[in-house]
């Protein structure tokens, strides 16, 4: 499992690569880039026709009534400091939950259906909130030039659905858009921003009812799903890519943080870790792109790997509540691996070395807490 100080100790490493001038040339440009997209998060950009209420649904989702200013075009929020790459938009710092992992950018008032601006903005974006009341033809047009990986990665949301429900014309309005949706996005979710942003303004807060029955809650929850895991993949490519360049994880002193730990406990996690990082470029030969790439090549190493490390957990007899279970968790994932190698297919080897990725940094994280 990845903790919550995973993604800035790989920032710090890749920092401290570039800084020195370990790097240099394309892996400099590689690293570069993975830090940025560590920095910045899962690029979430809220498109839509005017008047649609976009920034409404901002506020709501964010639990914090926004402002944003009408001529300063597109607004990015995000946690902490950051810089966003686009000179023209305003960013705005704030404390959100959801923003550890994303960055949100209103790209406010259009021009008819979409713009220019609100164009470009599409073709920066991880994830789309397209906000719509009818998903009209100059939107499908518009949204036509999505990329499949964008459409398979955004959410068509309805928006302003209690006027539609006043009318007697819900019903019908979200079975039209769950066609769309069904065709050209990841999810839909009908939302009504009016009453819970009203008692935003009002108390500075949502009561919990409310702001389930407006829809936003569901789409918080799946956007953030959905960036969760964005970002263990951004860390994935991040801790590969510092391996095959030769570059140790950030290492602090093990003596620190370990508390009333017994030292039979954390000698077995650095034997463990140890094979982890010496079978690692193993590991790396066996999935590197080839048009010959063998599903059994792969499975065969992450499972003897994952043998090897139950073996180790299996030869210490210290108990320890944490100690038990990151026992039991080696021996679950030692079972998972051999399950996937009956399979043997290319989707069964990538989640057995996401597996074994997972290992690597949990003991990582242990040794440093």
């Amino acid at each position: 499992m990845l903790d919550d100080t995973t993604p800035n100790r790989v920032i710090a490493e890749l920092e401290k690569a570039l800084a020195k001038g370990v790097l240099t040339g394309a892996p400099a440009e590689q690293a570069t880039q993975l830090l940025e997209r560590l920095r910045t998060g899962v690029r979430v950009v809220v498109l839509g026709p005017k008047g649609v209420g976009k920034s409404q649904l901002c506020s709501v989702l964010l639990l914090q009534v926004l402002q944003p200013n009408v001529q300063a075009g597109a607004v990015t929020y995000k946690s902490g400091e950051f810089r966003d790459a686009a000179a023209d938009a305003q960013n705005v710092s704030m404390d959100h939950p959801l923003l550890q992992v994303i960055t949100l950018t209103d790209t406010g008032p259009a021009a008819g259906a979409i713009d220019a601006a609100q164009l470009e903005a599409m073709t920066q974006a991880d994830v789309v909130l397209w906000c719509t009341q009818e998903f009209s033809k100059p939107e499908a047009e518009v949204w036509a030039q999505a990329s499949d990986h964008l459409k398979d990665h955004s959410f068509l949301v309805l928006t302003k659905a209690d006027q539609f429900a006043e009318r007697g014309t819900l019903p019908e309005r979200i079975a039209a858009l769950q066609m769309v949706a069904g065709e050209e996005f990841h999810s839909f979710f009908p939302t009504s921003t009016f009453h819970a942003h009203q008692a935003l303004c009002k108390n500075g807060d949502i009561p919990e009812q409310l702001f389930a029955a407006s829809g936003v809650k569901a789409l918080m929850q799946t956007l953030s799903n959905l960036a969760t895991s964005g970002q263990r993949a951004d860390l994935d490519n991040a801790w590969l890519f510092l391996q095959r360049n030769g570059i140790e994880a950030a290492q602090i002193d093990n003596a620190a943080g370990q508390g009333d730990r017994a030292p039979a406990e954390v000698a077995t996690y650095e034997k463990a870790l140890a094979l982890l990082r010496a079978r690692t470029p193993e590991l790396m030969a066996t999935s590197a792109d080839s048009d010959e790439l063998r599903p059994e090549a792969i499975l065969g190493c992450c499972g003897t790997l994952a043998e090897d490390l139950a073996e180790i957990a299996a030869d210490e007899t210290h108990s320890a509540p944490d100690f038990d279970a990151w026992r039991n968790d080696l021996y679950e994932a030692s079972d998972k691996v051999v399950l996937m190698s009956l399979e043997n297919d290319l989707r069964s080897a990538a989640d057995a070395a996401t597996i074994i990725l997972q290992l690597t940094r949990d003991l990582e994280a242990r040794l440093v807490h």
